[in-house]
């Protein structure tokens, strides 16, 4: 349908190819003014004008502002500068020459940071040991997370920082100490719960802020306009200061960490608002941890297991889960009419916590999610659709742990794992995001895996659960403000909605497209062009 203009433009877009809410428009042409769309159709139904911009993008592909269901802005944008980049480590000789070279320009005494290992991306997958790190960083404690944030490697002071030694303590509630069999000395991985056993020192509310300034500024460059993001009680803070800024080029939408719900309750009740900007949604919480640490809660046990695991072993569930405590909290936020977001990756943990919201009385209505959805049992997959359940999912990770999930937890359990196709033909609701800074913010990593089935090493799989770019779109777009209670102001290009849009440097829907490759040329939020993009 086309859309009608009902005042005088201060931008128009024009000759565009554009899309929104899942396929091409019969339009050509955008107008926009104070930052609202208000007319979408073609160059010759245009309203005549005077004092406008014009803006010709020759053919080019225009789709709304990118959304990031899922990221964690501060955390990811003060690691920018403050921790070594691990991802890309070859080996267990480059892991540990960036080790040193990092911590040696890092004064005596202070934490030397990294993350973004996985043991599954070096030759013979060697777990790290404290050993790895211990002369690199020598005078400082020090803590390395791995890509998933679900265990750390740290060494030998940091473990003397914590107390935990071969006589103790016990591993926590959902967590692990990994320990050598014999000696049961700490081997310096931590997983889960046992992170939180490290006292890393906060950051400072000035680094927080500047953190998340980077953080919005690497998103932007991505096509990423607004954000779901998860964060402690002291983002409100962050954002109340971003927002007092002029121009601002950030939506968000703000869930915080439970911890303490009454403290919860609080932060997002007592939350700025800001119209069309920020909303304060509802609380995360945890079922249990990730594949790839073996602390996601499974129904059947792992296939192939870490050094020092039994063979029964499934996973970690958090306490949360396992002592009753979500069962009556859960249903206190939402009589409070806060949205409820919860991360699960096991199959057994999503099946839980889709009974724990069958039981809440209007879940249909709710828009509750659950965060990443990775590992399901066949029999709950329809089940998202049925209880109005978002399934917020980052197909990057499938790229990911694709390269092991069929030794993990078996072929046959792994084809009901990422089920993007199912989840939709059962009337479910997909919205996409990243996980940053777990894996790369780039929306056209995870759009491509989404679409093509390809992992990381060039292989396809899993391809029966593959969906079309269109479909991948919406779950970037209009999925993505749906899942955070925007859906009528963003996320889609028509009359009356904010004028975030991109024009993409090549037509991603011409066959033969590298997906991976495609990138914004220029990105718009509001109506003004974003800076550091092209204009």
């Amino acid at each position: 349908m086309l859309l009608r203009a009902t005042g005088n433009p201060g931008l128009i877009v024009t000759h565009a190819k554009i899309w929104s809410d899942g396929h091409i428009l019969r339009a050509d042409t955008l107008a926009v003014r104070d930052g609202i769309i208000t007319y979408v159709g073609t160059r010759g139904g245009l309203p005549k004008s005077s004092g406008m911009r014009i803006l010709d993008v020759h053919g080019a592909v225009v789709i709304p502002g990118l959304i990031d269901s899922h990221a964690h802005m501060i955390e990811g944008g003060i690691g920018v500068d403050s921790q070594v980049d691990l991802r890309s480590a070859a080996n267990k000789e480059d892991f540990i020459r960036r080790v040193r070279e990092f911590a040696s320009k890092v004064p005596a005494g202070k934490w030397v940071l990294g993350r973004g290992w996985s043991a599954e991306s070096w030759p013979g997958h060697p777990q790290p040991t404290k050993e790895w790190v211990d002369e690199a960083t020598a005078g400082h404690p020090a803590m390395f997370t791995r890509m998933d944030g679900h265990s750390a490697l740290v060494n030998s002071e940091a473990l003397r920082l914590a107390r935990i030694t071969e006589t103790g303590p016990d591993d926590p509630k959902g967590g692990v100490i990994d320990r050598e069999p014999s000696s049961h000395a700490p081997t310096g991985i931590l997983r889960d719960s046992a992170l939180s056993m490290v006292r890393v020192p906060d950051a400072s509310s000035d680094d927080e802020y500047h953190g998340f300034l980077t953080a919005v500024a690497e998103a932007n460059r991505m096509g990423i306009t607004a954000v779901s993001d998860i964060e402690d009680p002291s983002a409100v803070d962050i954002y109340r200061r971003y927002y007092a800024r002029p121009n601002p080029t950030m939506r968000v939408g703000f869930y915080t960490n439970y911890g303490f719900w009454d403290l919860a309750y609080k932060t997002l009740t007592d939350a700025p608002k800001a119209s069309t900007w920020f909303r304060a949604n509802g609380i995360k919480a945890y079922m249990d941890g990730s594949l790839g640490s073996r602390t996601a809660y499974m129904h059947a046990p792992f296939t192939k297991l870490l050094a020092g695991q039994k063979s029964d072993w499934r996973g970690a569930p958090r306490v949360g889960a396992t002592s009753g405590m979500y069962a009556k909290k859960f249903p206190q936020a939402a009589k409070r009419g806060f949205q409820l977001i919860v991360h699960a990756i096991g199959d057994q943990a999503n099946h839980d916590v889709l009974d724990l919201y069958a039981a809440i009385p209007g879940h249909e209505n709710k828009r509750f999610r659950i965060e990443h959805a990775q590992h399901l049992l066949p029999s709950d997959v329809a089940r998202f659709g049925s209880l109005g359940v978002i399934a917020s999912m980052q197909p990057y990770h499938k790229a990911d742990d694709g390269r092991y999930a069929d030794e993990v937890i078996g072929v046959a359990r792994s084809r009901s794992s990422y089920t993007y196709r199912s989840i939709l033909k059962t009337g479910g609701r997909l919205a996409f995001g990243s996980d940053w800074p777990v894996v790369s913010n780039n929306p056209w990593l995870g759009i491509a895996t989404a679409v093509t089935g390809k992992i990381m090493t060039g292989k396809v799989w899993m391809p029966h659960e593959n969906i079309t770019l269109d479909q991948a779109l919406v779950a970037y777009t209009s999925g993505g403000a749906y899942a955070m209670f925007m859906e009528n102001s963003i996320g889609s290009l028509k009359q009356g909605y904010q004028a975030d849009f991109l024009v993409l440097d090549r037509d991603p829907f011409l066959p033969g497209t590298d997906l991976a490759a495609v990138t914004a040329k220029s990105v718009y939020v509001a109506g003004r062009p974003v800076s550091g993009t092209a204009k």
